[in-house]
């Protein structure tokens, strides 16, 4: 399934399931804001127990913490506990239930940057994406092997026939999603305009054989982004060595970014056995303010380059120093020791 970056490939990931008896539910032309599901008043929980350790203590003052637990099924008379449930998931696919775990916690980030600086998405915008991530899905569905013995198969049909879950519902989550995939591209783009930060091509070349033979080259007046495009190991190469802006910082490629004047060639640089030669072509001034400030800024670099994968590993360092992200209650759900 295809989307439009990274963290909304990993929402959309969260989706793909159902259809059949009922017919296709019309969505509605506008767009709802962002609004997180309630979690519903579960219907059986776990008696309250005590978190504080004042029970096993009589001395300890401090208040107790009363806790519950949603039961998700009873058997013979007795429940399963939620925490059964993720603790059996846990082992039997660690890596996933983590990366679905961050993957969450990473979307929480993205909304309280986009809180922050009140990103606005126009409805027009908003049901574009929504429409985009209908198609996706629909898409990949028909090149499934269901897809291909049921070819008339409706998104809404699989959801509720294949899947087992409601239509309509599915559709809410789905445009909750498409639009937290546009908020998480804005205050990612918005992060890195307001660092200081160089635009910059590189080479990057994996000897030094193949380093001289890219520096001959840049020396006789060869356009560098002739070079990258004959000569450069990394995919940016593609695009004539363009890479995502750097941000100030102690790395090698950052200090060479901004201790390298302005149309210079900068390096080499060598790492993990590559070598790497850089142009530096801007350092712009960073971005001040909210969304009615930048946002028209922040829109029209997003026309020019897409969000990529660089792009939001540096975003998502910096929100893990702004905001506290703490996954330990999963791991206490599930009786693991926090890390």
């Amino acid at each position: 399934m295809t989307h439009q970056t990274s963290l909304a490939t990993a929402l959309t990931l969260a989706l793909l399931a159902a259809c059949a008896a009922a017919p296709n539910p019309k969505p509605s032309n506008e767009p709802a804001p962002y609004r997180p599901t309630p979690e519903a008043s579960p219907k059986a929980v776990r008696p309250a127990t005590d978190t504080s350790g004042a029970a096993q203590n009589p001395a300890v003052s401090a208040p107790q913490v009363k806790t519950v637990e949603p039961i998700v099924a009873m058997v013979a008379g007795q429940p399963v506990y939620v925490s059964e449930l993720l603790s059996q998931w846990l082992y039997l696919d660690n890596f996933r239930v983590l990366d679905q775990l961050r993957n969450l916690a990473m979307s929480r980030l993205v909304l309280a940057e986009a809180s922050r600086l009140r990103v606005k998405i126009d409805a027009e915008r908003s049901s574009q994406a929504y429409e985009a991530a209908v198609q996706a899905i629909e898409s990949e569905i028909r090149a499934s092997e269901y897809g291909r013995k049921s070819p008339k198969i409706t998104l809404d049909g699989y959801v509720n026939g294949v899947m087992g879950l409601d239509p309509i519902r599915y559709r809410e989550r789905l445009r909750d999603d498409a639009l937290r995939a546009l908020l998480g591209e804005r205050v990612t783009r918005a992060w890195l305009l307001q660092q200081e930060h160089a635009e910059i091509h590189v080479i990057v070349v994996n000897n030094e054989a193949e380093l001289k033979v890219v520096q001959d080259e840049l020396a006789a007046g060869k356009p560098f982004e002739e070079v990258a495009r004959a000569r450069s190991a990394d995919p940016s190469k593609k695009d004539g060595g363009a890479i995502t802006p750097i941000v100030k910082g102690p790395t090698p490629l950052s200090k060479a970014a901004f201790e390298t004047p302005i149309g210079a060639l900068g390096g080499p640089i060598t790492d993990s056995g590559a070598w790497l030669v850089l142009r530096v072509d801007a350092r712009p001034a960073p971005l001040e303010g909210d969304w009615a400030r930048i946002g028209p800024a922040i829109e029209r670099s997003l026309e020019q380059r897409p969000v990529d994968p660089l792009e939001v590993k540096q975003w998502h360092a910096a929100m893990l120093g702004r905001y506290e992200v703490d996954l330990n209650p999963f791991l206490d759900l599930v009786n693991e020791p926090g890390r």
